[in-house]
């Protein structure tokens, strides 16, 4: 006959069956460190989680391993991402960078934007500098053209030289190079330039002054001697910038004909 056992008692008789088994573990020779580095089963378990995203924003896992709920996971979907850029190192460089560019020379925005950017600075963070560096005046473009003005000067150049360095610069002012050129204060200069004499207009340049002290720099002071001369030395001041109404008028001078041209 049959004896229908219930759960109790079956669950009891399998308790007592484990019970009896003999430990084997005791009769098994344990594994030496070296073995336990060939056995798989003996290896640390590393998981790593790949946490869902939604909507391109991972999910974050806190250190309970508990995702976020999908309620606060729904409102983040929503919120647009920013890229996390302004920390202080990165901000404390690009400042770093524009004070030092601008203390070695004035530059126009132009000029500092394109030397930030080629230090591989954030570009949104160099556009926002800019902005705030020309309303402290840090950065003023109108002080480059009045440096650029004067550089020219000292260097012999004429009017279309600084015409084509405004270009060059990205300056673009309200102010003719005509009223610039009066605001450069350039009979102030004391740099051994024929206009820095005290006779020196006080209105403006002489440009055809610079063009003959040009000229006589570089092919002496005397008057060329042939066409071939004249056309050499006609180039040359075309190639620094004068008008070429100034550059027909320099071959006709040298340095000894100074006082005659303040009336010019």
């Amino acid at each position: 006959m049959t004896t229908i056992k219930t759960l109790a008692e079956i669950l009891a008789d399998m308790d007592n069956s484990v019970s009896a088994k003999p430990c084997q573990s005791s009769q098994a020779p344990l594994d030496t460190p070296a073995q336990k580095s060939h056995h798989p089963s003996t290896r640390p378990k590393q998981s790593h989680k790949t946490n869902p995203s939604i909507n391109g924003i991972n999910t974050l896992t806190m250190a309970d391993t508990t995702p976020l709920d999908a309620s606060t996971a729904n409102v983040l979907k929503h919120v647009a991402s920013e890229p996390i850029y302004q920390n202080d190192k990165d901000v404390n460089r690009l400042r770093w960078l524009a004070f030092y560019y601008l203390s070695r020379r004035e530059l126009s925005q132009k000029q500092l934007r394109q030397k930030l950017l080629d230090k591989h600075c954030n570009p949104q963070m160099v556009e926002e500098l800019l902005v705030e560096f020309d309303q402290k005046n840090y950065q003023s473009d109108e002080r480059c053209a009045l440096m650029i003005i004067r550089e020219s000067v000292r260097r012999g150049r004429g009017k279309h030289h600084i015409a084509q360095s405004f270009k060059n610069a990205g300056i673009n002012l309200p102010y003719s190079i005509d009223e610039l050129i009066g605001m450069a204060d350039i009979p102030s200069l004391s740099d051994g330039t024929i206009l820095a004499d005290d006779d020196a207009p006080k209105d403006g340049i002489n440009w055809l002054k610079l063009a003959v002290e040009a000229r006589c720099k570089k092919y002496g002071n005397h008057l060329p001697d042939d066409q071939k001369q004249k056309a050499r030395q006609l180039r040359f001041l075309q190639y620094r910038g004068f008008e070429m109404s100034v550059c027909f008028a320099a071959l006709n001078y040298t340095l000894d004909d100074m006082d005659e041209l303040d009336f010019i």
